[in-house]
């Protein structure tokens, strides 16, 4: 996959504090203003028009058409708990393992300068998922929720907040009549607040996102979100999600890796910085 022509970027350079190797240094090339950084750390969230072409945008799409038409029973909606609209649609898991159009959004710079960018250059891929919805299917919006929810109450001393980036690719258009993103900007600092279940309510301070096909948003994984629902004169709404974390972290929890997976094949010539994104290196 190739980079957006003509968008502004920058430099960043990385010095690792390691003796042992030499305090080797890494130059990042940030695919995005300087100004956009600092709303993303500020706010919790970033969106990014035009970050997939029209042809790799066609190659994803079928190829997660032909992911889930694969799954066993994957049209069906998902039930997350009884008497509940939790997280309708279907959800599909590992798709770097399972199909190898998605191999390339493993070096993807346009996307993976930008988690550099917060995360610092030592980052790993903790998993590339799918969600898509449907017009005729139930149940399809999301309560609010985040997705770093591991943090101890009381806060104890030495604590290592676990910082994580979503990258939210939308492979088709989301808006008023397929679910557009409701977010509430800076709550990704709100550690200390909880949120109810089951709350679908508009909040004061949301944002109402709608993403054109090809855009990406860029998410704290404690930012505050939902997606709205999908209303029966709307279209298939097919979303990626690549989810980023340092290397030190463990990969997601969620979905299972299939017998033979295609990042395998990767590994016996992958360089550092490959090995890294795939979880096996860049930590001690």
């Amino acid at each position: 996959m190739t980079a957006a022509k003509n968008e502004e970027s920058y430099v960043l350079n990385y010095r690792l504090r390691s003796h042992d190797f030499g305090d080797p240094h890494r130059t990042i090339r940030v695919h995005a203003p300087k100004e956009s950084i600092g709303r993303l750390v500020e706010d919790g969230y970033l969106l990014r028009e035009g970050m997939i072409e029209r042809d790799q945008l066609e190659a994803l799409r079928t190829a997660l058409d032909e992911v889930v038409e694969a799954e066993s029973g994957a049209r069906s909606p998902k039930a997350d708990s009884e008497g509940s609209r939790r997280f309708g649609g279907v959800f599909v898991r590992h798709l770097m393992d399972k199909h190898p159009a998605f191999l390339d959004l493993l070096r993807f710079e346009p996307i993976l300068s930008v988690v550099r960018a917060v995360l610092g250059p030592q980052v790993q891929m903790r998993g590339v998922s799918a969600r898509v919805v449907y017009p005729d299917q139930p149940d399809q919006e999301t309560e609010w929720h985040f997705h770093q929810r591991l943090i101890p109450d009381p806060l104890p001393p030495f604590f290592s907040r676990p910082h994580t980036v979503e990258a939210l690719v939308y492979l088709d258009e989301a808006d008023d009549s397929n679910g557009p993103l409701c977010v509430v900007p800076g709550s990704h600092q709100r550690i200390g607040q909880d949120l109810p279940l089951d709350d679908y309510a508009d909040k004061p301070d949301q944002v109402v996102l709608r993403v054109p096909a090809g855009g990406c948003v860029f998410a704290h994984g404690a930012l505050w979100h939902r997606a709205m629902p999908n209303r029966p004169n709307g279209t298939v709404r097919r979303l990626l999600i690549l989810g980023y974390g340092p290397t030190w972290m463990k990969s997601s929890i969620y979905g299972e890796r299939p017998a033979h997976p295609l990042t395998d094949s990767l590994l016996p010539d992958a360089d550092q910085e490959t090995r890294e994104l795939l979880g096996v290196d860049g930590w001690m």
